[in-house]
């Protein structure tokens, strides 16, 4: 058990033994009474990477389905959130502690009142620095990473499968739009020799510089043409981020045994 001064007054905090999920129950009582839930997870913007953690409020929990917990609660009224960790960056950096984009709200989707919310994310702050303080913490993260391997791979196959059209899509149009400036070019030319041989007013208005001429698609074209090819550019980034994570994610290597039997005997 450990205590935390908080803006609504003091906390009192009994952490539990880790269950099969490599999940840590903190019960709390004070001015804060209900449960905070801690466990490893990945990092939302590297996949393959789990040095980050979850802290949820009660039993809210994004990433897999848990059992009822009851909610924190500060002078009767109830709190739901999420807050990340990302263990990988400094603890006293603004970007370490991330809370969910829909905040922390009470159970009519009201926003925390200033004071409730500086006293949640201090309790949820304490709980998360206990957890990643723990001498298993390493089991932990494989543990996370055995499970939630599975997701992730059925996550990111539908958006790899969508950035290898995408990068074939931009890819067609960029040669599709090479190939009709060349033509243009090509057309332009050819008119210019026969209005010079036989002059036409057709011929003059196809060779002149207004929004439907040939000269105007040849100019245009190949601006195209760097627009659609900077874009297979940026997608083909992300697919190799996508493939790269996925690659990582498949090979999520054995059963952390140890941890899941220990945490069974503690259940």
């Amino acid at each position: 058990m450990f205590s935390l001064a908080t803006a609504s007054g003091p906390v009192r905090i009994v952490p539990a033994e880790p269950d099969p999920s490599g999940a840590v129950r903190y019960a709390l009582t004070g001015a804060v009474k209900g449960t905070v839930h801690v466990v490893a997870s990945h990092n939302p913007r590297q996949w393959d990477d789990f040095r980050a953690l979850r802290i949820s409020l009660g039993s809210e929990n994004g990433m897999r389905v848990m059992p009822a917990e009851p909610l924190p609660r500060i002078r009767g009224r109830a709190y739901t959130g999420v807050m990340t960790r990302i263990l990988s960056e400094p603890a006293d950096q603004p970007d370490s502690w991330r809370v969910s984009p829909s905040g922390l709200r009470d159970l009519f989707d009201r926003d925390a009142p200033p004071q409730a919310a500086a006293t949640l994310h201090a309790v949820m702050r304490a709980c998360g620095e206990h957890y990643a303080a723990r001498d298993d913490l390493p089991d932990l993260q494989s543990l996370a990473r055995w499970l939630e391997a599975p997701m992730l791979c059925g996550w990111l196959e539908p958006m790899i499968s969508t950035a290898r059209a995408h990068v074939a899509r931009y890819q067609r149009d960029e040669l599709q739009h090479r190939q009709d400036a060349r033509q243009c070019v090509r057309a332009w030319w050819l008119l210019a020799r026969l209005g010079a041989a036989q002059p036409s007013p057709l011929l003059a208005y196809l060779l002149g510089g207004h929004r439907d001429s040939l000269a105007h698609r040849a100019s245009y074209l190949p601006r195209w043409a760097e627009i659609s090819a900077t874009g297979a550019a940026d997608v083909q980034r992300r697919l190799t981020h996508f493939m790269s994570e996925y690659e990582q994610l498949r090979h999520r290597g054995r059963t952390p045994l140890r941890v899941v039997r220990a945490a069974q005997c503690a259940s």
